[in-house]
């Protein structure tokens, strides 16, 4: 069985996976972020989804909880489902992502500086009306689907 490694691009025929979650608060908000100017994809734009790509051997759950320890130090994220999967095409390569959900409860989010510039938690329908722009297209969707007008 063909595996790709953590960098460069997957072997021919294989698409890289990346698993994700769209984090709310208890009042319903979603948490949107900024990505840094830094970042390789979409820098400088906003986006509600979470996450990072899953390693060889690494379930979608797992690369989730991984990636909210990573990027905002929840060590927990009790209640963490997954909401749907997908394949995306986009101008950076062709991938499935894995969307999951989850309440944040407790303490607020530590974001990673080299990531994320600026992150709160903000209504769903103020994201899905535009009111945050440029969104990165796979986290339009998230929103699309998870907050339905």
């Amino acid at each position: 069985m063909a595996q790709g490694g953590r960098s460069g691009e997957a072997p021919e025929g294989l698409l890289k996976r990346y698993a994700a979650t769209v984090c709310t608060d208890r009042a319903g908000r979603v948490l949107l972020y900024r990505r840094t100017p830094s970042v390789a994809v979409y820098p400088d734009h906003y986006d509600v989804l979470i996450g990072g790509a899953v390693r060889t051997g690494e379930e979608y759950r797992a690369a989730a909880l991984r990636e909210l320890r990573e990027e905002l130090g929840w060590t927990e994220a009790p209640g963490l489902t997954e909401a749907y999967r997908l394949r995306v095409d986009d101008p950076h390569g062709a991938s499935f992502l894995a969307v999951h959900r989850w309440t944040a409860v407790g303490r607020p989010p530590r974001p990673d500086p080299r990531e994320i510039a600026w992150c709160g938690f903000v209504a769903p329908l103020t994201v899905a009306a535009g009111g945050y722009t440029p969104l990165v297209p796979a986290g339009a969707e998230a929103v699309r689907r998870l907050f339905p007008l």
